[in-house]
């Protein structure tokens, strides 16, 4: 999927996460979240080197957030705001009702000119304010080697407009089944082959819950399913699937073995309460022998 294997391909790979830190409220209990917070805490579990811009408000939940972050091991480019810290409530029917008005929706360009990074990743839900798409631009600016767009497609997170330059700002785009739906209806495009090669994607990712994933890369279209597990929490899941995926891209890893990694570890967090979780040892290590690697 990339190119030559070195002995540590993950060496000076940095990836830097852009958008929302939003805490969910499930059940009357608060856990802290957002898809580029979860995404990045998993990339650092990964191994890989990650900075996460985002902006939290001058109150409890920001200093709550502000310190499991220093603390994680993922690089903080974070500033603060007098709006409150993101959140978002669990309705009844599975959707989050995301509170407008939050730090998040004015993420300042981040002050990190000069450092080399090779992959962005960020969502739809960051590019509602006018002030994140400039910063996203100044980030695809400094020419990242790859995309990730995860589209997490939200209630009134986002319009047709931001799906279409998403997907042109893009090298690989991750999203669910019933996003898919939505992605093929906004394009006009049927098969997610066609997307790839109109849209000049490196890959695509869609995931269907419990049922696993299918993987369309230059090797063609792949699909995985994990092991059944309970399901406890889905949030997070899909968060860890793209950053387990992610780090598989830069470890040159064969598209096969990056996919079953990321439906391993997106069931992991499914079977468990809260977004961000500790992987386990299996799940770290997946990418770290390279002989197991073979690009494609």
């Amino acid at each position: 999927m990339v190119d030559s294997i070195t002995q540590n391909p993950l060496d000076g790979a940095r990836i830097i996460s852009y958008g929302e830190i939003i805490f969910d409220q499930i059940a009357g209990k608060s856990y802290l979240g957002g898809a580029p917070l979860n995404f990045a805490w998993y990339v650092n579990q990964m191994g890989a080197e990650v900075t996460l811009v985002s902006r939290l408000g001058r109150d409890t939940r920001g200093d709550q957030a502000f310190n499991t972050i220093m603390t994680s091991g993922i690089d903080p480019c974070l500033s603060r705001s007098d709006q409150p810290t993101g959140s978002a409530t669990l309705e009844r029917d599975g959707t989050f009702n995301i509170h407008r008005g939050a730090a998040w929706e004015h993420i300042p360009a981040p002050q990190i000119y000069g450092i080399d990074f090779r992959m962005l990743y960020f969502g739809t839900l960051s590019q509602l304010s006018e002030v994140n798409r400039k910063a996203v631009g100044k980030l695809l600016d400094m020419k990242p080697k790859y995309v990730v767009v995860d589209l997490n497609l939200r209630k009134n997170g986002y319009t047709p407009i931001t799906i279409e330059n998403c997907l042109k700002q893009a090298s690989v785009v991750k999203m669910n089944l019933e996003e898919w739906k939505v992605v093929a209806s906004v394009t006009g495009i049927s098969r997610p082959e066609t997307l790839m090669s109109k849209k000049r994607l490196n890959a695509i990712a869609i995931t269907d819950g419990q049922a696993g994933a299918t993987l369309y890369s230059s090797a063609g279209g792949i699909e995985f399913k994990p092991d059944s597990v309970k399901d406890v929490d889905p949030t997070g899941a899909g968060d860890a699937f793209t950053a387990v995926l992610s780090v598989g891209i830069i470890a040159n890893a064969h598209p096969a073995q990056a996919l079953a990694a990321a439906c391993q570890a997106g069931a992991i967090v499914v079977s468990r309460k809260g977004a961000m979780i500790e992987l386990p040892t299996d799940i770290k290590n997946a990418y770290s022998d390279p002989d197991n690697n073979s690009g494609g």
